[in-house]
């Protein structure tokens, strides 16, 4: 596998990343307080369904996700993205050697990702992400053959 596929790989990370933070474990301590900050913002009329979900949390029964519904992006919003960069990966593998193309390769998953993150109200990608993404859109690019001398991703990315 050369060094440009290897990079398939790299962004699993970043992907798992994404993931852990929609993924619920239950915790009973955390979900109590979940559900009665849950009850207390809820309207009069959702607060009966909550505190019953509250008892069964405090009774050691079954109960709901109390972050249900506050998740900003979904796992298939996350396999979306990692088809986006394997998409890119096979693009510079097909424009190899020839900078104007990698550089076009650099734009259009730019703009790809801008618009999934948009419609992700702009929670698919922090800080820390948007570090991340970044050294795997450039390092990749680099692998490609145009030389880096910036963040490529900066002139296009709205993350």
């Amino acid at each position: 596998m050369n060094r440009l596929q290897q990079q398939k790989e790299n962004k699993s990370g970043l992907l798992e990343d994404m993931l852990s933070f929609i993924r619920y474990t239950p915790n009973r301590e955390a979900d109590l307080l979940a559900f009665m900050e849950k009850y207390q913002k809820a309207d009069c009329d959702e607060r009966p369904a909550v505190l019953e979900q509250l008892r069964s949390c405090m009774d050691g029964k079954e109960y709901s996700n109390p972050y249900a519904g506050s998740y900003h992006y979904t796992p298939e919003d996350v396999s979306l993205m990692g088809n986006i960069l394997d998409e890119y990966i096979d693009d510079l593998t097909l424009a190899m050697g020839d900078p104007a193309a990698v550089d076009q390769c650099v734009r259009d998953t730019v703009l790809k990702i801008n618009a999934l993150n948009e419609e992700c109200g702009r929670y698919l990608i922090d800080t820390w992400r948007r570090e991340r993404l970044c050294g795997f859109i450039n390092s990749a690019a680099e692998l490609a053959g145009l030389s880096q001398e910036k963040d490529l991703t900066q002139q296009h990315r709205m993350w």
